[in-house]
């Protein structure tokens, strides 16, 4: 039998905690991805795509405007939607790159959550991105895209860049593990 208490709902979230009195966070059945574009420069080397963008849990603002975070291009699998599908839909509207997706594996991301984050990359180099459709929230119409070389990954706080690094830097650099 389930006894798990809820202890408080949203739209997006509901706060359980188990028989044991472990807490934990239920994301609607919601996993996520992150998509790392990489691209070469004029000078041949790895540049990636970092989105910033506000943190949920740090609305600070500086100088009038809320802080944003780097990250890879991220969102949560709807519906039906395969991980593939979603990474795929997730890219071309907050980049405009229309783009075929590899997997970099996944990762669980915390352990009082229930969510999954599946992992990809696309290289995009020589090709131009459509316009970004975005989803209209607020949320995306204050999160930027830019360019920075690939070491950046290794400096961003977010699970996902610093997992995405790793792997990412043996896949284009042929490093081994």
């Amino acid at each position: 039998m389930n006894q798990e208490k809820v202890i408080c709902t949203t739209d997006w979230v509901t706060v359980k905690k188990t028989a044991r009195g472990f807490y934990y966070l239920e994301r609607k059945g919601r996993d996520s991805v992150a998509v790392f574009l990489v691209r070469k420069n004029r000078l041949k080397e790895y540049e990636v795509l970092i989105r910033q963008q506000p943190l949920c849990i740090d609305n600070s603002e500086v100088d009038g405007k809320l802080k944003l975070y780097p990250c890879p291009i991220t969102g949560g699998i709807d519906g039906e939607e395969t991980p593939l599908e979603a990474a795929i839909r997730e890219v071309k509207e907050e980049s405009g790159f229309s783009v075929c997706v590899l997997p970099l594996g996944q990762y669980i991301v915390g352990t009082q959550t229930n969510e999954i984050c599946y992992l990809y990359y696309a290289d995009v180099t020589g090709l131009e991105p459509e316009v970004a459709t975005q989803d209209g929230s607020y949320f995306e119409s204050i999160s930027k895209n830019e360019w920075h070389p690939f070491e950046y990954l290794s400096q961003c706080d977010y699970s996902a860049c610093q997992i995405g690094y790793f792997k990412l830097k043996a896949i284009l650099f042929k490093i081994k593990t």
